[in-house]
């Protein structure tokens, strides 16, 4: 009983470690949990129009193969799937972001990046800012 206790023990231990290094782990950065990122996907077909992600409101389901159309007219197909993305156009860089339940992220940024908009419910932003850095909207990375 005390092997079986210590067995049980060690695999506890390694488990946390196990937890802690994916979350520290800057190839892993945004982690949501199973019910955070389970959102059913919207059943129309309607655009997200970035303006309206700034909200204190929660979203009821998630826009997948849909367009985002942001307020300078310029327009992003979302995947079928749930994820990020970028596009650049007209001397911006566009970015989305799907935080599940915590709904859409967008930002525009001028290619100077001198001027930025992002755009989602406050904890959205404050998630992707969290895990990708202030300069989300400037990192080459996705650019």
């Amino acid at each position: 009983m005390k092997v079986l206790a210590g067995i049980v023990a060690a695999l506890l231990v390694v488990s946390v470690l196990l937890v802690l290094a994916v979350r520290a782990d800057p190839d892993v950065p945004l982690v949501l949990s199973g019910s955070d990122a389970r959102l059913p996907s919207c059943t129309t077909y309607d655009p997200v129009i970035v303006a309206d992600l700034r909200t204190e409101a929660l979203p009821a389901c998630a826009p997948h193969g849909v367009e985002m159309r942001f307020p300078d007219g310029f327009v992003i197909d979302l995947p079928d799937e749930p994820g990020t993305g970028s596009r650049s156009g007209g001397g911006h860089d566009y970015t989305y972001v799907d935080v599940g339940a915590f709904g859409m992220y967008a930002s525009q940024a001028d290619r100077a990046c001198e001027q930025i908009e992002q755009w989602g419910t406050p904890e959205a932003i404050r998630r992707v800012t969290e895990a990708f850095g202030d300069d989300y909207a400037c990192a080459t990375g996705h650019r």
